[in-house]
């Protein structure tokens, strides 16, 4: 092995310890609901989304009234991983109190697939970095895969972000035409959250003329072959928009658990308040359409694919109502990429968000999720995760903390893209058509 290779083994090594040390004495409530997607999946099969919505839950063995809303990959993964190992999850009422246990084999076996993601994504983040330097590449994937969040997600709770983020990178890495294209497709049939990322790829095509049509029929394709399948039930697909187009916009709650700034705002006001904030939030597309204009006013002028996607995913975080702490794992991914192949002061910001997304985690009481799902915690870790974590309970902080989020990604993205509106400017005046 070249001995350049040793520091990436060691970062690797560091992390798949920590995850692995973590993943079987900890669960998130979305683990015991994955195990009853998983047994619809394979009792339904073909027909699973037309019984993905919550009405009946409780006869489909689902631990909460949470309806699937993702694409179908993840689906045949956990049906997949149920036929293999099984498991349980048991509920209970007890003293007016509902319980919900994980079986640890359960939990383990779907983190084994997050904490794989979590390392091909740390990997491809050094080979997408590796023609910037070897430092910047070694710093770009211990910057991910060593940072709480992303262990946080893969190894504590248990979401799949990183498994979409897979697809994408490899995509991006490839960056063969026909490939890439199916890959970015098949990445929205995993979780549809990298939209916006994905749209870059679109308005790259487009800009392209009709070189660019058989890359958007091959993106096209990527999305539509995981659904093949419920071609054999018309009743699921028909229900597949309904469900993927998910709830209004509302107040977040818990507030800890809400990464827009605004939407946090919101929230922490209405509750000690008891005031009507939700005009805060209810039109979170007008700043989204703003920011993610500059962003592609900027890739015509400088096509690079990748801190345009990033910037477009720093735009979905910032704007969208609804971020949860799991989104957060791509911006991370992002943020690396996007700061590893500048050297400005923007570069540094990007560095600094990808630092401060870290110490959520800790100001969380993460042990939390160490205990209320074990049937038989493990006492001693729990103490251990209270011992190194700040235990937060009050709201405010995590208003603060997210309003510092946003704010940061808002500084990025117009920062890195305000002066293109000037090159735009200057191109339309070159124009014989413009003003005629």
């Amino acid at each position: 092995m070249e001995r350049s290779r040793y520091p990436l083994l060691l970062i690797v090594l560091c992390g798949l310890f920590l995850r692995l040390a973590l993943a079987p004495y900890s669960a998130g409530s979305d683990l015991a609901q994955f195990y009853g997607f998983a047994g619809t999946m394979l009792e339904k099969k073909a027909c699973f989304y037309a019984y993905a919505d919550t009405v009946g839950f409780w006869n489909k063995g689902w631990p909460y009234p949470w309806p699937y809303v993702y694409g179908p990959v993840f689906a045949y993964i956990l049906a997949f991983l149920r036929a293999l190992v099984g498991g349980w999850v048991e509920t209970s009422w007890e003293g007016g109190v509902y319980h919900v246990y994980v079986d640890p084999v359960w939990g383990l076996s779907v983190k084994l697939v997050l904490i794989l993601a979590d390392t091909v994504v740390a990997l491809l983040l050094y080979l997408l970095l590796k023609g910037e330097g070897e430092r910047k590449a070694l710093l770009g994937s211990s910057l991910y895969y060593l940072n709480p969040m992303t262990i946080y997600v893969s190894a504590i709770y248990g979401m799949f972000d990183q498994l979409a983020l897979v697809f994408f990178l490899l995509a991006l890495y490839l960056s063969r035409e026909r490939v890439s294209s199916f890959l970015y497709g098949f990445t929205l049939a995993v979780k549809h959250t990298l939209l916006f990322p994905v749209g870059v790829f679109l308005w790259d095509a487009i800009l392209e003329a009709r070189k660019g049509i058989g890359r958007i029929l091959f993106f096209v394709a990527g999305i539509l072959a995981p659904f093949l399948p419920m071609l054999a039930c018309p009743s699921s697909l028909s229900r597949i928009p309904e469900l993927m187009r998910g709830i209004g916009v509302g107040y977040t709650v818990p507030v800890s658990y809400s990464m827009n700034g605004l939407s946090s705002l919101a929230t922490y006001l209405h509750i000690s308040n008891n005031s009507d904030t939700l005009f805060l939030i209810r039109y979170w597309y007008v700043p989204a359409l703003i920011l993610i204009f500059l962003v592609l006013t900027r890739h015509a002028f400088e096509r690079d694919p990748t801190v345009s996607m990033a910037l477009s995913y720093g735009v979905f975080v910032a704007t969208y109502w609804r971020v949860n702490p799991q989104y957060l794992v791509p911006l991370i991914a992002f943020m690396v990429l996007f700061a590893m192949r500048n050297r400005d002061a923007v570069s540094v910001l990007a560095v600094f968000t990808v630092v401060y997304v870290a110490f959520w985690p800790l100001m969380q009481p993460t042990a939390f999720w160490f205990h209320v799902h074990m049937k038989n915690p493990n006492w001693w870790l729990v103490h251990v995760i209270d011992s190194l974590t700040f235990r937060i309970f009050d709201d405010g902080p995590y208003v603060a903390y997210s309003l510092g989020l946003t704010g940061a990604l808002y500084l990025i993205i117009i920062l890195s893209t305000l002066p293109y509106l000037k090159t735009l400017k200057t191109w339309l005046a070159e124009k014989p058509w413009v003003g005629s």
